[in-house]
C-alpha cells in the first residue's frame, strides 16, 4: 500500500470511530429455566446432570423409544418427534406428532401456561429449518460437549440477568402496500425474512420483534419505505459516508470505490478503495449505493461471504436493478458483488482529484434518497433517456386499456400510495408516477382487468412528479333529470352484465339509465 492510500485510510478510520449512531428501541426477554430437550434418550440422559447444574429444569422429547426403567424417577419425558415449534426465548410452544393430529407438549413443561423457555435440539436433521432460528433455540451436535457447555453458560447468564437486543426495524403500517380491502399487493418482505418473523396482517404485514434478528432484508426490498432498518438508520449511514469521504478528500486524493463488507469478517479492501464495514449487508440497499456514486465514487462493491440464501437473493435483485439503471443512463459506474469487480484491483491507486459530488438530503426516507441520487446521476448524462425499462419495481408506471376501463375509481380508492386520483374532473383519471411503488393492488382490484404494471424509470423529475391523465371517459346523463351521474362506459358495462337478468327486462332495464334519485322515484311508482 502506498503512503497516500495509508494516510487516507487512517484518516477515514479515525473519523469513523468518532461517529456513533443514535440509540433505538430495544426488545427485552426475561426467560425462566424450563428447557425442552429433543433427541435420542441415551444422549439426553448422558448430560442430564449438566442441565441441572446450570439451574435448568429439563423436559425430554425422546426421538427413540426409551426403556422406561432407565428413566430417573420424576423425570418428565415422552417418546416422539417434534411436529411444530413456535415462539422464542422464554415463550416457546411445542407440539408432538401423533397419528391423528399434533399433540401439545404443554404437560411436559414446568410453567403453568405450558410454555418452554429454551429448546436444545440434538436431533438430526434439526427440527427447525430456518436459516436464522429463534433466540433460545439451539441445534447442537450430539458429540460436541464444548459447544453444549458454552450454550449452558449462555443460558445460565440470561436466566439470571435477562437479555436485551435492539428493535431492528420501524414499520409504518399506513405506508405498507401489502393489502387493501382484502386485495393483495406487495409481498416482497414475506419471502426474504430468514428468521420467519414476518406475516400477513389485515392491510399491512406484521413483524414480530421477538423473532426479528436484524438482517435488514425486509427494509431492503420494501418498495414504499414502510419498513425501515434502524441499526443504524439510513440518514446516519449517509452522514457517515459523507464524513469519511471528506476525511479522504482532505488528504489530497479520492477513493476509487466503496468497499462495503461485514464488520464481523476480515475483508482487506483493495488499494485505493474506501472500506465501509456494516453490521448487516442488507442494511444498505439501492438508494445508498446510488447515493455513493452520486457523491463522486466510480464503483461500489458488496462483499458478503456468509449470508442466508434469502438475503443473498434479495441483494442480487437490488444489484440487478442498480445495474439496469446505470446501463440505461449510459453511465460507466459499477455496482456489483466484490468478487465480480474487475481484476487488477490491488494495483489501483487513489484518484488524484475528487469527482463532482452531489449534495444529497440526509434522510431516513428511502424513496426520497433514491430519487435524489437518481436525479444527481442523470445530471451527469449529456442526453438523458426519456425512460429506462426495469426488471422489476419499485419504480414504474401503470397502463390502462381504454377499451376496458369504465372509470369506476376502484383503483383510486384502494391505492396505498395515492398515485391515482380524480383531482377536479370526474371524467379523467390521473397518475403520479413518482408515488407509484408497483405493488399491484390497483391491477388486482380492477374489475375490468384494465391495468398493467410497467416497471421503469421516467427520467424527467418534473414529469415524474406531475399528475398526468391516464384514462378518460364520457359522462352519461340521467334519462330522467338530465344530470350526469356515471360514465357512459359504466352504463354500457351494466347493460351488458344484466342483459339476460329477469329483473332488468323491458321497462325495468331503463332503471340503469337513471340517477339514484330518479331511480328511487321510479321504483316508488312516481312518474319522472
Amino acid at each position: 500500500m502506498n503512503h497516500m492510500s495509508e494516510t487516507a485510510l487512517n484518516s477515514t478510520s479515525t473519523i469513523d470511530h468518532t461517529l456513533f449512531a443514535p440509540t433505538s428501541a430495544t426488545v427485552r426477554y426475561a426467560p425462566g429455566n424450563t428447557v425442552l430437550l429433543i433427541g435420542p434418550s441415551e444422549l439426553l440422559l448422558k448430560h442430564l446432570e449438566a442441565y441441572r447444574v446450570a439451574g435448568l429444569r429439563p423436559a425430554l422429547l425422546c426421538t427413540d423409544l426409551p426403556d422406561a426403567s432407565c428413566l430417573p424417577r420424576g423425570l418428565r419425558a415422552l417418546p416422539g418427534r417434534l411436529a411444530g415449534l413456535s415462539g422464542w426465548m422464554g415463550a416457546f410452544t411445542a407440539h408432538m406428532a401423533t397419528l391423528q393430529q399434533p399433540m401439545s407438549l404443554a404437560p411436559l413443561s414446568f410453567n403453568e401456561d405450558g410454555h418452554f423457555d429454551w429448546v436444545l435440539d440434538f436431533s438430526s436433521p434439526s427440527s427447525v429449518r430456518l436459516a436464522v432460528p429463534p433466540l433460545g433455540y439451539y441445534a447442537l451436535s450430539p458429540d460436541d460437549f464444548p459447544a453444549l457447555k458454552r450454550v449452558l453458560l449462555e443460558i445460565a447468564g440470561r436466566v439470571r440477568s435477562g437479555y436485551e437486543k435492539p428493535r431492528y426495524f420501524e414499520l409504518d403500517a399506513n405506508r405498507c402496500a401489502h393489502r387493501r380491502q382484502s386485495v393483495e399487493g406487495c409481498s416482497a418482505c414475506l419471502s426474504v425474512c430468514a428468521a420467519g418473523a414476518i406475516s400477513s396482517a389485515k392491510d399491512s404485514v406484521r413483524i414480530e420483534p421477538n423473532l426479528c434478528q436484524g438482517c435488514g432484508s425486509c427494509a431492503l426490498v420494501c418498495p414504499s419505505g414502510a419498513v425501515r432498518y434502524t441499526q443504524p438508520k439510513a440518514g446516519f449511514s449517509l452522514t457517515r459516508l459523507q464524513a469519511m469521504l471528506a476525511a479522504w478528500k482532505a488528504t489530497g486524493s479520492w477513493p476509487v470505490g466503496l468497499w462495503i463488507f461485514d464488520e464481523t469478517t476480515e475483508s482487506e479492501p483493495p488499494q485505493g478503495w474506501l472500506p465501509y464495514p456494516v453490521a448487516e449487508m442488507a442494511g444498505l440497499g439501492l438508494e445508498f449505493w446510488l447515493a455513493a456514486l452520486a457523491m463522486g465514487l466510480d464503483e461500489v462493491a458488496i462483499v458478503a461471504r456468509k449470508l442466508p440464501d434469502e438475503t443473498r437473493v434479495a441483494l442480487q435483485a437490488q444489484i440487478t436493478l442498480a445495474q439496469a439503471l446505470l446501463a440505461g443512463m449510459g453511465l460507466r459506474q459499477i455496482i456489483s458483488w466484490g468478487e465480480d469487480i474487475k481484476t487488477g484491483l490491488d494495483h489501483q491507486k487513489p484518484l488524484e482529484s475528487a469527482r463532482p459530488c452531489a449534495e444529497l438530503p440526509v434522510t431516513d426516507d428511502k424513496r426520497q434518497l433514491l430519487f435524489a441520487a437518481i436525479d444527481a446521476l442523470l445530471g451527469l448524462v449529456e442526453t438523458p433517456p426519456l425512460s429506462i425499462p426495469l426488471p422489476a419495481g419499485p419504480l414504474g408506471e401503470i397502463r390502462i386499456d381504454p377499451a376496458l376501463c369504465t372509470l369506476c375509481t376502484a383503483c383510486v380508492q384502494i391505492c396505498p400510495a395515492a398515485a391515482l386520483s380524480l383531482p377536479d374532473n370526474p371524467t379523467q383519471l390521473t397518475f403520479t408516477e413518482a408515488r407509484c411503488v408497483q405493488c399491484g393492488i390497483c391491477a388486482n382490484a380492477c374489475p375490468e382487468q384494465a391495468i398493467t404494471l410497467m416497471p421503469r424509470l421516467l427520467a424527467s423529475r418534473s414529469a415524474r412528479q406531475a399528475p398526468r391523465v391516464v384514462a378518460e371517459a364520457e359522462m352519461f346523463a340521467c334519462c330522467g333529470c338530465g344530470k350526469p351521474f356515471a360514465t357512459k362506459s359504466q352504463i354500457e358495462r351494466s347493460r351488458a352484465l344484466m342483459a339476460g337478468h329477469p329483473m332488468f327486462q323491458g321497462n325495468q332495464a331503463r332503471l340503469m339509465e337513471l340517477c339514484p334519485e330518479c331511480r328511487q322515484r321510479a321504483m316508488a311508482g312516481v312518474g319522472i
